[in-house]
């Protein structure tokens, strides 16, 4: 069919520096320019993904978390930390905005306790 979303599945994720365990404090939803920052085309639809995160407070702690959404005040994918340093990874879907972006949001412990991971497994153009 014509004009439908074709999806592209990657082998290997594409990462990035900016996502690859780095420490995050609590931060506002925050722009990605996917383009820029993990090489997809400009444009894309929606992108298939894999969110891991970490939080060093004490193992218990609920609250902490990161999501990704096509919107500032939209989440598709959300994963939550239970603290302790353990990872909590999702798999997920999130559609994009019509520059092909989207937006992420930490809700940390503390400063620079969130550990976070994206990987994008594949995407929609």
């Amino acid at each position: 069919m014509t004009g439908l979303p074709r999806f592209v599945p990657l082998v290997t994720p594409l990462t990035s520096t900016s996502f690859d365990g780095d420490s995050f404090s609590t931060t506002a939803a925050t722009l990605i320019d996917l383009s820029a920052v993990f090489g997809t085309p400009a444009g894309i639809k929606a992108i298939s993904c894999r969110l891991i995160i970490r939080d060093s407070v004490a193992w218990g702690t609920s609250g902490n978390l990161a999501w990704l959404g096509p919107t500032s005040g939209n989440a598709a994918v959300n994963a939550y930390s239970a603290g302790g340093d353990v990872l909590a990874e999702v798999d997920g879907v999130c559609p994009c905005d019509a520059n092909g972006d989207i937006y992420y949001r930490v809700v940390a412990s503390g400063a620079a306790t969130l550990d976070l991971w994206i990987q994008i497994t594949g995407y929609w153009i």
